[in-house]
Order: structure tokens, then sequence, then C-alpha cells
């Protein structure tokens, strides 16, 4: 029995063991690294994406409500002198708004 147990047992002891073991350990932290590097990287990626559309989105909603107030002020003041409403701004207004509604669902469909 002891001459089976000796062939299957590995030779160096403890010190061997424990130097397979620290092997071992690099090189799962070495795959782990590769791994975590890609997926953040992966994760970065798309973040930086999504955030550069929702940043436009949100300088077009902005955008739009300054064109639409502003197209409020003039149309008020428009009406008080001369009876005349001003569309112009309106329809920038609620086109940039209108932009802005399709980037985010851009956006939020992925």
């Amino acid at each position: 029995m002891d001459e089976r147990h000796s062939k299957h047992r590995k030779k160096g002891g403890l010190k061997a063991t424990f130097e397979e073991f620290i092997a071992k350990l690099v090189s799962y932290a070495e795959v782990m690294f590769l791994y975590l590097q890609k997926n953040v990287q992966l994760y970065v990626q798309n973040f930086v994406k999504k955030s550069v559309w929702v940043f436009t989105a949100l300088t077009l909603i902005f955008l739009g409500l300054m064109y639409t107030s502003y197209g409020v002020f003039l149309s008020i003041q428009k009406f008080l002198s001369s009876g005349d409403p001003i569309l112009a701004s309106f329809t920038t207004g609620i086109g940039f708004l209108l932009l802005a509604v399709l980037f985010l669902s851009f956006v939020f469909r992925k």
C-alpha cells in the first residue's frame, strides 16, 4: 500500500505544493486581470457613448426650452405691440425638443 501512495504523491513536499499554489494563483490573477480589463473597457466605452447621447439630448432640451420661452416672450411682445405672433421660435424650440426625445429614445432602446 505504501508504494501506491508514494507513486501518486508528488515529490517535494510542502515547499513544492506552496510553489505550485503560488504559480496557479498568479496565473489565475493574470487571467482575471485580463477579463476585468476587457469588461471594464467595454463598460466604459458603452458608458461614454450613452453619456454623449444623453448630454446631447439634454443640451437639445435646454435649447428647445430656451427657444420656446423666447418665442413666448416675442409673441407676447409682438401681440401687445402689433398683433402678429412669431412662430419661428416656437417651431425651432419644438424641433429641438423632438430631436432630444428622439436621441433619448435611441439611447434607452439599447
